[in-house]
C-alpha cells in the first residue's frame, strides 16, 4: 500500500504543476482508430489493388519457376557429376537465385507502395479529427485504444492486491464518457473519398 501511496503521490504532484486552463477543464474526445481505418472506403480500395498486385507477381513468377523445372529435368538426363550435369547445375542455382531476388525485389515494392498509401491515409484521418476538433472546441482527442478499458470497476475489486491493479490501471479519471468522434471522422472521410475510377486495377508488381 505504500508503493501505492508513492504513485497516487507523484502523481497528485504532476497534476499540481501543469498549468490551469483559463476556460475551465479540458473537452476531452475520442476516435476508435481501428473501426475508422477497416470501415473507410479507401482501405477496401487498397486492399482489393493488393490483391490485385499480388495475383499479378504470382502470374508472373509461374513461368519462371516452370523454366526453372524444365532446366532441373534437363539437368537430371545427365548422370550426376558428369560434366553436362555440372554445367547444368550451375545454371539452375544462377537462376534460381536470380528468381528468388527478383521476388523478394517485387514483394518490397509493393510493400512500400502499401505502406505510402497506409501512411496518407493515417493523415488523412488525423486531418479530419483536427479539423472536428476546431469545430467542436477540443482541448484534445485520444485514440480509443489508448483509454481502453475507458473506466475499470474499482467496486468490482476482488481484495486489496486487486483494487490497487485497478485503481493504479484507471487511465482518466474525468471525464469518464468523453465525446466520441469516430462515426463523425468516418462520415467525412467516405464522403471525401472521390473512390477508384470504374475499370481501374492494381498496378503491376
Amino acid at each position: 500500500m505504500r508503493r501505492l501511496g508513492c504513485c497516487l503521490a507523484v502523481v497528485t504532484a504532476v497534476a499540481l504543476a501543469m498549468p490551469v486552463v483559463a476556460h475551465g477543464a479540458l473537452k476531452v474526445a475520442v476516435v476508435d482508430l481501428v473501426k475508422v481505418t477497416n470501415s473507410y472506403k479507401r482501405t477496401e480500395d487498397a486492399s482489393a489493388d493488393l490483391q490485385v498486385e499480388q495475383a499479378n507477381l504470382k502470374a508472373e513468377t509461374e513461368p519462371k519457376v516452370k523454366g526453372l523445372e524444365e532446366l532441373r529435368l534437363k539437368r537430371d538426363g545427365f548422370n550426376k557429376g558428369t560434366e553436362e550435369w555440372e554445367k547444368l547445375n550451375d545454371q539452375l542455382l544462377e537462376k534460381n537465385l536470380e528468381l528468388r531476388n527478383w521476388v523478394a525485389m517485387q514483394r518490397l515494392k509493393i510493400e512500400r507502395r502499401h505502406r505510402d498509401v497506409l501512411l496518407d491515409m493515417y493523415r488523412e484521418i488525423a486531418g479530419v479529427v483536427e479539423r472536428l476538433a476546431k469545430k467542436e472546441g477540443l482541448d484534445l482527442v485520444f485514440t480509443q485504444a489508448f483509454l481502453e478499458p475507458p473506466q475499470i470497476d474499482v467496486d468490482e475489486s476482488r481484495g486489496l492486491e486487486d483494487l490497487k491493479k485497478r485503481i493504479i490501471g484507471q487511465r482518466v479519471l474525468f471525464p469518464t464518457d468523453p465525446q466520441d468522434l469516430t462515426d463523425e471522422v468516418l462520415k467525412i472521410l467516405n464522403s471525401e473519398y472521390k473512390g477508384k475510377a470504374k475499370g481501374d486495377k492494381g498496378a503491376k508488381g
